[in-house]
């Protein structure tokens, strides 16, 4: 079990992104690394899919500029719009693999997905805008598809993209590796109580600061664990993440800790500025791949604060319905600054049905 103690820090900006449900009605703010301008006169090798640069055998190491290239294709995981140029790679695997491609060392904004056997706008094989499990990029905001399952018999096309309209210099690193295998968490403890979500979801169950409505951790002598559940869909034309909040009111001056397991790359930590929300801000977060149970242990305020757990992006590959587990430790005294009636947890639940 990997553990994580972090100092309170202020978190604002990041409030406003990583705690958003859905990237339409709060962007990230991106910092364009555009190194050159985009050229669309004439057609060179990898400017389309029909044109790709053929990959001959893995591992590949390819780097280059996309500023040169036209901008034909675009897919939203989850930002659409872009004006980007892309360069196009295609590898047809001599057998079934596991692949990581990786654009972490690039030098601009980038984004990366893949087709397989032809394009298929709208319905791509996989794809990844922001992956903050790159490890020291050089800029901000590079991409990484660490698993994708390649078969033989089909030609993959791997599309090097950008946000928004950046172009730039992008470092291509393409290997076969061991896949993890399926994940599939198992939690004992108290369920969420929350519907499985599904396209056209109206998220109004434990929504935190989104919907103000809360599920509420009972503080007790030994660890609490519930069993929740995870996912991304479609509502109103934008794409929204399940968000789950649990409100929590420590006494302060002693650690309280959380530890998350999760069938999807989780993102999670402890929120303050609750429950009210005028300005919910991380006290402190941390990620994790999925089936990696990851603590985060903090020394909380005397106050409301909420524990947080959502999939790390708006990306539709996690389906509704994955499923986690949170457990709380350290929270044995219940501090209240506004009283409020004692309960249950399943009278409680039963406020949000």
């Amino acid at each position: 079990m990997k553990t994580v103690t972090c100092v309170a820090i202020a978190v604002a900006v990041l409030a406003a992104t990583a705690l958003a449900q859905t990237p339409t009605a709060a962007m990230p703010e991106k910092h364009s690394e555009i190194t050159g301008e985009p050229s669309y006169e004439g057609r060179i090798e990898g400017d389309t899919i029909e044109e790709c640069w053929t990959i001959p055998s893995l591992p590949f190491f390819g780097t280059g500029n996309t500023c040169a290239y036209a901008n034909d294709y675009d897919e939203g995981c989850p930002y659409f719009g872009s004006t980007s140029p892309e360069v196009v790679y295609c590898y047809s695997p001599p057998h079934n693999m596991c692949v990581s491609i990786d654009l972490c060392d690039s030098y601009y904004d980038t984004k990366v997905y893949v087709y397989e056997d032809e394009w298929t706008p709208g319905d791509y094989y996989a794809c990844n805008d922001d992956n903050f499990h790159c490890v020291d990029p050089p800029v901000d905001y590079t991409s990484w598809l660490e698993e994708v399952i390649m078969l033989a018999g089909h030609t993959y096309y791997i599309v090097v993209d950008g946000y928004n309209g950046d172009c730039g210099d992008y470092v291509l690193a393409i290997e076969e590796i061991e896949c993890s295998g399926p994940c599939d968490v198992i939690c004992v403890g108290v369920p969420e109580g929350e519907p499985t979500c599904y396209d056209g979801y109206d998220d109004q169950y434990n929504g935190g600061c989104s919907s103000l409505t809360w599920s509420y951790i009972p503080a007790g002598p030994g660890p609490f664990v519930v069993c929740g559940e995870g996912g991304v869909f479609d509502f109103g034309g934008s794409t929204y993440r399940d968000t789950d909040w649990y409100l929590i009111y420590p006494c302060g001056g002693v650690p309280i800790s959380i530890t998350v397991e999760a069938e999807f790359g989780v993102l999670f930590g402890f929120v303050e500025g609750v429950p009210d929300c005028p300005n919910p801000g991380f006290i402190s977060y941390a990620f994790a791949n999925e089936c990696t149970p990851t603590t985060l242990t903090e020394y909380l305020p005397c106050a409301s604060v909420a524990i947080y757990v959502s999939t790390d992006t708006w990306d539709p590959v996690y389906t509704c319905g994955l499923e986690y587990s949170l457990t709380v430790e350290g929270y044995t005294e219940h501090c209240d600054p506004t009283p409020v009636e004692n309960m249950s947890w399943g009278r409680v639940k039963s406020l949000y049905k």
